[in-house]
């Protein structure tokens, strides 16, 4: 199931950098091996994909399902550094998940900042 997830993740992610995009059923069946092609293996792929927070499924109508690709699978198993996440990973977040710490970040600077300067300003 690894394998699979990598194959359908690496062509959803790399296809759907400015959005969703819409993925027929043919399309990323083609991408499996044939011995797992397979309505029920495609469907199983992509709820595993969910649940890992690698893609979003907005809707699955007949055979054409609308998918934006959060993250890679690959970037699942690489090391991580502590740097500020990557775009990739702010994409599937709200504007409140990223801004709020990012502001609470700068006020706490800036109060103690000026506490800062209050002690200094009294003695």
């Amino acid at each position: 199931m690894e394998e699979l997830c990598k194959l359908i993740c690496g062509k959803i992610y790399s296809s759907t950098r400015e959005g969703y995009g819409i993925f027929y059923e043919d399309e990323l069946l083609d991408i499996l091996p044939e011995d797992n092609r397979t309505r029920e293996v495609l469907e199983a792929v992509l709820k595993q994909l969910v649940n890992g927070g690698n893609i979003e499924v907005k809707y699955a109508k007949g055979n054409a399902f609308c998918i934006l690709g959060l993250k890679n699978y690959a970037e699942r198993t690489a090391p991580s550094s502590p740097a500020a996440p990557a775009a990739s990973e702010c994409r599937g977040k709200s504007f409140k998940e990223v801004a709020l710490p990012v502001a609470a970040a700068f006020g706490g600077g800036f109060l103690g900042g000026i506490i800062a300067g209050l002690i200094t300003y009294a003695f």
